[in-house]
Order: C-alpha cells, then structure tokens, then sequence
C-alpha cells in the first residue's frame, strides 16, 4: 500500500464528497430562487410531486455535469504526486484545481437552469410548465425531469472539455525522440 496512493485517494474522497453537498445545496437554492412560477418550498411542503421529481433531477443532472469536471483535478494533483518532473509547483495546482472545480460548477448551476428555460418556451404549447407543476401534474414533472437528465447527460463531457481547454494544463516536458 502505497501512501502517495493513499493520500490521492483521500483527496478524491474529500473533494467529491465536498461538492457532492455543494451540488446539493446550490441546485436547490438556485431552483428556490430562479422559479418565479411557483414557490417551490411551499409546494415540497404540500407533497407536490411534480415540483420534487423535477428538483431531483436538478439535483442528479447537476452532479453528473459536476462529476466530469472534478476528474480533471483529481488527474492533476495524481500527475503531479505520481511525476516529481512535472515542473509545476503546488500553489499553481491548487489554482488550476480551483479553476476547473469553479468554472465546472458555475456551468452547471447555470446550463440546467438556462436548458430548462429554454424547453419550456421551445415547448410551450397549449399550457404553462410552471401553472401545471404547481396544480401537481405529476407527468408534466416527469417529462421535465426527463429534458434535465438528458440535457445534463450530454452538458457533461462537453462541460469536461471545456473546462481542459480553458483553463491551462501543465507540461509534462519535452519528449526527444533518439535516432
């Protein structure tokens, strides 16, 4: 058992579980705050099922899009721990680190938010999403939870390489090819 390993596993663990809970909370206060259609917290204490199973999947959409992007990080720290030629120092990975953990974060809030708005006026046809979420149209929640999970599932890998192309990687070196 290695404690380079050791110690890069842990990392991974505390950084996912950290924006395991920052997923959380941020999706549902940006869900709470950007809905002017309904209260969504007054509704959840109704048993409104529409309204919680388009929250849970903000919830699950937001962690797939966020997932990609902390994998980035956890590679970086791995290089580096794992390379003693990587000539990058530690301030400078921590704020590359912070850089693709904020920026995939950012996207994410943002993305499932703006997606969401963006189906309801593409798809508004003979009633208002928010009017019948509110009445509890438990199939009007599936359905826009189903455009969340799939608009999310595909906002992941790009939201990945986006954040790589971005936010600058390291060198590994030069790489001399003998003849």
């Amino acid at each position: 058992m290695s404690p380079v390993y050791v110690a890069l596993s842990l990392f991974e663990f505390v950084l996912t579980a950290t924006m395991s809970l920052l997923v959380i909370y941020v999706h549902y206060r940006m869900y709470i705050i950007t809905n002017s259609d309904y209260d969504a917290v007054e509704e959840l204490k109704k048993g409104n099922v529409a309204v919680a199973v388009l929250l849970g999947a903000m919830l699950v959409g937001g962690g797939l899009i966020v997932k990609e992007g902390i994998y980035p990080v956890v590679n970086l720290v791995r290089l580096k721990l794992t390379s003693p030629a990587l000539a990058i120092d530690a301030p400078e990975i921590a704020a590359i680190a912070a850089g693709h953990v904020l920026l995939v974060f950012l996207v994410a809030v943002f993305t499932l938010s703006l997606g969401l708005r963006f189906w309801g006026r593409l798809a508004r046809g003979a009633f208002v999403w928010g009017e019948e979420l509110k009445r509890g149209n438990v199939a009007v929640g599936i359905v826009l939870a189903g455009v969340v999970l799939v608009f999310s599932n595909f906002m992941a890998e790009g939201v990945s390489h986006l954040t790589k192309s971005l936010i600058p990687q390291p060198s590994l070196g030069e790489v001399q090819v003998m003849e």
